[in-house]
């Protein structure tokens, strides 16, 4: 990622940055809202951890990809100081080459064929603002690069079985929107009316995209992002929370069932789009990046008054968890971060051992 495409972003958005600063900065105290918290004779869901190695800390939207078939894709940083994207399959990790041209590459989701969308970059340096940035799909059979929608960067972030895959791509005014990638050509995704910019995060299997997009208020005419769900490339205006507060959406089901942020006052909460209704799941200062086919939700959430920190949560039926507390007993690592979740209710997330941020693989215990 080019550092004057983050610093357009967040000042626009707030958002491409937003799962780097949910895992990594301190955070302020919080309380629920509306979930219950679960009762303490239900025995909480239990997991066994798969450490996937260390992660390097970097100032970009990064989180690992996860297919139904609980392979994973993280970023690793080698001796020559380069990054790459590593695929782990049936417990074993191997590096996807990055394209010929390009320096780094990341990938931020997987599907079942083993092909992952993400974006590759020209200098060495990650954040380089004179670097350009493509989005690309990396393969363990090669690579493709998806070029820009007339911009100097572009990247991917959702890719479905059909390899069609989503993103974002700066245009030649500079402005930024969403794009949906289809046997080889890169389509604009039209924004909301009233709006310029957008981006998109996820499709599902039947081409069902999410993600977000600008809109003017009807009182003041300023722009507000609002979650936003594409069927057929017809944007559609999945509202907020508040009356003047914005929202983004960050995955879908193949119910089309959707979650991400929205925000309430001046703080923000996970949501459940479902049946035409967007409800809050809980958490103040809560993210929920990742849904399944059974509803089972997973994100990140604030927590603590005297020592206020950030960990993962998972939520089914009405009920939130603590990742924290879904860990064996002893176990050495701090969850800080759930970001996908398949259908088998395994998780992708990220936590800390000891000091050092890991890439963790969380199966359901039987």
């Amino acid at each position: 990622m080019t550092r004057s495409a983050e610093n357009s972003t967040d000042i626009k958005w707030g958002l491409l940055t937003a799962l780097a600063r949910a895992v990594f900065l301190a955070l302020v105290a919080c309380a629920f809202l509306g979930s219950s918290m679960p009762d303490p004779a239900v025995r909480a869901p239990r997991f066994k951890v798969s450490d996937l190695g260390p992660l390097q800390k970097l100032a970009s939207d990064l989180a690992p990809g996860l297919n139904s078939k609980g392979d994973v894709v993280v970023w690793r940083q080698s001796e020559s100081l380069s990054f790459a994207t590593v695929l782990w399959i049936g417990g074993r990790p191997k590096t996807l080459e990055t394209p010929s041209g390009y320096r780094n590459s990341f990938a931020y989701s997987v599907n079942d064929n083993g092909n992952a969308a993400g974006w590759a970059n020209t200098t060495l340096n990650p954040v380089d603002s004179f670097s350009i940035v493509h989005a690309v799909m990396l393969s363990d059979h090669g690579d493709t690069d998806l070029g820009t929608l007339g911009g100097r960067w572009s990247r991917a972030y959702g890719i479905n079985n059909h390899d069609v895959m989503v993103g974002v791509s700066e245009l030649a005014n500079k402005q930024q929107r969403a794009f949906q990638y289809t046997k080889g050509k890169m389509s604009e995704l039209a924004p909301l009316a009233g709006g310029k910019t957008s981006i998109a995060f996820a499709i599902n299997d039947a081409g069902v995209v999410v993600g977000g997009a600008e809109l003017p208020q009807p009182d003041s005419g300023k722009m507000v992002i609002h979650a936003v769900r594409w069927r057929d490339g017809v944007p559609e205006d999945l509202g907020a929370l508040s009356a003047k507060g914005g929202s983004l959406a960050y995955a879908v089901n193949s119910h089309n069932e959707v979650v991400g942020k929205a925000d309430v006052g001046e703080e923000e909460t996970a949501f459940l789009y479902r049946s035409g209704h967007m409800t809050s799941l809980g958490p103040r200062g809560g993210r929920a990046f990742g849904i399944n086919d059974q509803g089972q939700i997973v994100g990140v959430q604030r927590m603590g008054e005297e020592h206020p920190h950030v960990t993962g949560f998972l939520w089914e039926a009405g009920k939130l968890y603590d990742l924290d507390r879904c860990l064996p007993a002893q176990s050495p690592y701090s969850i800080k971060g759930a970001f996908r979740i398949n259908n088998a209710g395994q998780i992708a997330a990220i936590g800390l051992l000891g000091s050092e941020l890991h890439a963790l693989l969380l199966t359901p215990e039987k």
